[in-house]
């Protein structure tokens, strides 16, 4: 029971979660116990690292923008959060995850354990069309905000031990803390469980990869592929699978100018990307635009593009790459045909 209270009073004090009473039996634990002291101390090594600036490169698309009729758009207010200075490599960064999980055994007492309960289950189902956006909150008190083509599978009333919930495609998650029902987001490969934080979490069908992106506090996800396997994310960082295999990365922002984080500007209706194949671009397109995008040539899916798309139309937005990069395409009816 000693570990598994270290284990909470640990996550809660790395989040900045910790109210002074429990902060008071941290430091008593750590003070008597001198295993807990290294552990506690060397994660902190790790949630302290910073990240390094990007260097800019939003600013020649924007001059390509100007090239064409599209109109000034009006600045728009954006999530804030405070920009980081330095970054691990990615091998340091799975390492120190890695070591995260071998030095904590009470980790896995903690958040092991079945993700459904046997408890008979009335569910509710929100599905957000292409183009728009929608947003609900569930029994608990959480917010769920949905990007479009999206669809979301929650309980009329959370019963038993966990708060469970499915997603397809896109969502920005404010989670209810409830250290005692945590509350678990379920993809098509990964299962992401949390007590109370704000996180984003993409796993579109018509992708190739799913991520998971944490804003604050903190979350650990599993793969339902291989449950063994399992990853501590700390904020601003993001972990992205592909196929059966995934990385750490950094959350990223768009330009150098504001902190506006590229994974949830969709919840501005924008749409940014930053180095990003034209087959990535062309699913955001579809859903902002509620169209269909036909490669008629598959030699143009791995283009790479950079910018930011809001109030453009599709025959702008596609004007602007194709002034990039050359290539064309044909609208007809819902379909875009790209050759």
């Amino acid at each position: 029971m000693t570990e598994e209270r270290f284990t909470e009073l640990l996550g809660k004090k790395l989040s900045g979660e910790i109210n002074a009473e429990e902060l008071a039996e941290f430091s008593k634990l750590i003070s008597s116990n001198e295993a807990y002291r290294k552990e506690y101390e060397s994660l902190v090594m790790y949630w302290q690292q910073d990240e390094k600036p990007y260097d800019r490169i939003a600013d020649i698309f924007e001059g390509i923008k100007s090239r064409t009729d599209i109109p000034e758009r009006e600045a728009k207010a954006s999530v804030q959060v405070r920009r980081m200075k330095s970054q691990f490599s990615l091998v340091q960064k799975i390492a120190a995850v890695l070591f995260i999980f071998i030095v904590s055994a009470g980790i896995y007492k903690v958040f092991s354990g079945k993700f459904s309960d046997k408890v008979e289950t009335e569910w509710k189902q929100l599905e957000t069309p292409s183009r728009l956006l929608s947003s609900l909150h569930l029994p608990d008190g959480t917010k769920v905000t949905l990007n479009s083509g999206s669809v979301l599978k929650y309980p009329v009333a959370f019963k038993g031990n966990n708060r469970e919930v499915f997603l397809t495609g896109e969502a920005y998650f404010e989670v209810t803390s409830d250290h005692k029902h945590p509350f678990i987001v379920h993809t098509d490969k990964m299962n992401i469980r949390v007590l109370g934080t704000a996180f984003n979490v993409k796993s579109y069908m018509s992708d190739r990869t799913e991520e998971a992106t944490l804003i604050r506090g903190s979350i650990q996800v599993t793969f339902p592929d291989n449950p063994n396997e399992k990853v501590l994310l700390k904020p601003t960082d993001k972990i992205v699978l592909k196929d059966s295999n995934y990385h750490l990365e950094k959350q990223s922002y768009y330009n150098q100018q504001d902190s506006s984080i590229m994974e949830i500007l969709w919840m501005t209706n924008k749409l940014a990307f930053r180095n990003e194949t034209f087959e990535t671009i062309a699913n955001q397109l579809s859903r902002k635009y509620g169209v269909k995008i036909v490669f008629t040539n598959n030699g143009l899916r791995d283009l790479k593009f950079t910018g930011e798309f809001e109030k453009e139309t599709l025959n702008q937005a596609l004007f602007s790459l194709q002034l990039v990069t050359p290539f064309r395409y044909r609208i007809k009816g819902n379909n875009v045909y790209l050759y």
